[in-house]
């Protein structure tokens, strides 16, 4: 249910998702490590990210079928749900092609002290995006021609936040029960620019 987003954000939903891991972690785990890619999956559409981090490295580490006893190992499917969860999980990537736009979310958990990707396609344009924590994001136009429009998003709701150095009013907005601190920048071929969050 929550991986479907059909449950109402709050504490019903929390608890279940802390039983969730409980269970994956658990006597209840599955055999099948197909079934397991999942888990970071729902952590990081509900802003678990130390979680959904977990439960990739677990994949990670059982992904080579003669290390591990699981099921179906050496699907590719794995490798290729631990790609999307690094550009969508963690880097919080979500391209709008047709609207020339990209919005981002940091969600690096503590023990990743920073995460860059190259050449992500945007319609017809590509960026270089880089997160260092939860607090900054940078975002590089690498495009020959035109511009975007990039939404840096940050989980909670922060006190200030700056472009490339310079403070800027702090606007909010609230998806599935999560509250974001963002700011919306027009980034033109080959420029970067820079959004952080204070307080």
């Amino acid at each position: 249910m929550p991986l479907k987003g059909i449950m109402d954000p709050g504490t019903r939903q929390t608890s279940y998702l802390t039983f969730i891991d409980a269970q994956a972690s658990g006597p209840g785990a599955p055999d099948n490590l197909e079934a397991d890619t999942y888990l970071p999956d729902v952590f990081f559409a509900h802003n678990m990210s130390a979680t959904g981090w977990k439960w990739m490295q677990y994949v990670y580490g059982n992904v080579n079928a003669s290390r591990g006893s699981f099921l179906n190992a050496d699907y590719p499917e794995i490798s290729y749900t631990l790609l999307s969860q690094t550009v969508q999980g963690l880097m919080g990537v979500q391209p709008d092609a047709a609207d020339q736009s990209l919005t981002t979310t940091s969600q690096l958990p503590g023990d990743i002290g920073w995460l860059q990707l190259a050449s992500i396609p945007v319609g017809g344009d590509t960026v270089t995006l880089r997160h260092d924590g939860a607090a900054t994001s940078t975002l590089t136009n690498t495009s020959a021609t035109g511009s975007l429009t990039w939404t840096a998003r940050f989980p909670g709701n922060h006190t200030g936040i700056t472009v490339n150095g310079t403070t800027q009013p702090a606007q909010t907005m609230t998806v599935d029960g999560t509250t974001y601190t963002y700011a919306t920048v027009t980034v033109t071929a080959g420029r970067t620019a820079v959004v952080q969050v204070t307080g």
